[in-house]
Formats: C-alpha cells, sequence, structure tokens
C-alpha cells in the first residue's frame, strides 16, 4: 500500500515533475508547472501517495482561516482503483480535523461519478452545480460543487 507524505522542502523535485505529469495526464487543460508547483507553499500543502521510489497520486489542499479547498487529488492511470485516492482522502481529511478546519470544499467534474461517490460515501454533500465550468475536447463541462463539514466527522 502507498506511503502518505506531506510535501516538504525536503521533498525530491523528481516527484513533483511526476505529480505535474500525473495532472497533466489527467486534465484536458492542465496547470502550468510554475502554478502546479507553487501549490505545495503556504497557504497550500501537498500530499504524496508513494510506493518504494514510485509517486501513485497526489492531492494539494488550499487553506484559509478555517475552511479548507481541496484543489486536486490525482492518481496515476495505472494505479486506479486500488484505494489511493480514498488513502489520500481520508489524509486529507484527518489534516483537515487536526489543523482545526471548519469544512472542506470541492469542486468535480459532473462526469466523474467514481469520484462524486468516493466523495458522498465520506460526508461531502452537493451544494451546486456549476455551469461550462471544466473545458473539455467538445465544449465545457459543468462542476459539482461539494461541501463536506469537518466538525460532523
Amino acid at each position: 500500500m502507498a506511503d502518505i507524505q506531506r510535501v516538504t522542502t525536503a521533498t525530491p523535485i523528481e516527484l513533483l515533475l511526476r505529480g505535474h505529469q500525473i495532472h497533466c495526464e489527467a486534465q484536458f487543460s492542465p496547470w502550468k508547472l510554475t502554478t502546479f508547483t507553487d501549490c505545495f507553499t503556504e497557504p497550500y500543502y501537498g500530499l504524496l501517495a508513494i510506493d518504494g521510489d514510485e509517486l501513485l497520486g497526489y492531492a494539494i489542499v488550499l487553506e484559509v482561516l478555517d475552511e479548507a479547498t481541496l484543489m486536486d487529488i490525482t492518481v496515476a492511470t495505472e494505479h486506479r482503483g486500488k484505494g489511493i485516492g480514498k488513502a489520500l482522502l481520508h489524509r486529507v481529511l484527518h489534516q483537515s480535523r487536526e489543523r482545526n478546519m471548519r469544512e472542506i470544499w470541492l469542486e468535480v467534474r459532473e462526469s466523474n461519478r467514481t469520484a462524486i461517490q468516493l466523495y458522498e460515501t465520506h460526508e461531502f454533500v452537493r451544494i451546486e452545480t456549476r455551469k461550462n465550468y471544466y473545458p473539455t475536447q467538445d465544449g465545457k463541462e459543468n462542476a459539482v460543487i461539494m461541501k463536506c463539514e469537518i466538525t460532523r466527522l
């Protein structure tokens, strides 16, 4: 199983470069490398799912006051369906409780039913649908906005 580690200044740059590669493979319109790596500095933090020296996935969280936003959580295509996303989400929720966050927000593609189901099983509720939010090859896709009240967990 993957070891979930927080990104620090000692994290090898190769892991962050691989994270960006995973991000680019998963997104139609990915962030630039500089944007991606900036998301591992305050007020953001990052978690990496690592097996040996292989990066399996990552999560990026933004914290402002007592509110967290799960900015991105992605598992490498070849490692999906193995519980890595669930392990990353568990750690995000645990970190949020430890850091006294009141709630955590996220947005997810409306077509990503697997992710939506994972979030719903972890007490996230649908708040609204943001129309035509995500760019796609065929135009735009809706985003589902979800929230989890950390104090309820």
